[in-house]
């Protein structure tokens, strides 16, 4: 298994897997909307691989990806430093529990100390609870409540 930086030529791998994730966190709230990534996605991924702020690291096995997470880096002038954001974080649900979550945190860690950020955040619907899990057996700690506001 390998890990790398998104490129164009990943972009239909990448909107079909955040296309999974969206479907599964839909189901898990109880929602009837089946995703649209595939069809939408397809700008915004483009302008993600090209700015020099924003990373969706690739988990690939086999010549497949089987996994991403979308990284932001977010200045923060309270602190002074920049912080990483994952937006998104999805392993294929046939290869979860092989371990390719925990390289991929693992590799975005490793970015981080490399960049001299100090800390990465990561959102996640209260009803995935496995992914929770998850994240705290890779070091993640609940710091805090988000909120969201629909505009």
């Amino acid at each position: 298994m390998e890990t790398r930086l998104a490129t164009i030529e990943d972009k239909q791998a990448v909107l079909n897997l955040l296309e999974e994730l969206s479907d599964e966190v839909n189901e898990k709230i109880g929602s009837s909307t089946k995703g649209d990534v595939v069809k939408i996605g397809n700008n915004i991924f483009e302008e993600i691989i090209n700015r020099t702020d924003t990373h969706i690291f690739l988990a690939i096995e086999n010549n497949e990806v089987v996994g991403l997470a979308t990284f932001y880096l977010l200045p923060n002038i309270r602190h002074n430093w920049h912080r990483g954001h994952i937006e998104d974080f999805i392993i294929g649900k046939k290869m979860r529990g092989s371990g390719i979550g925990s390289k991929l945190i693992e590799t975005i860690k490793d970015f981080c100390k490399q960049n001299n950020i100090k800390v990465f955040k990561l959102d996640s619907a209260n009803e995935l609870r496995d992914a929770h899990n998850f994240y705290r057996k890779n070091g993640g700690r609940q710091t805090e409540q988000m909120f969201r506001f629909d505009i």
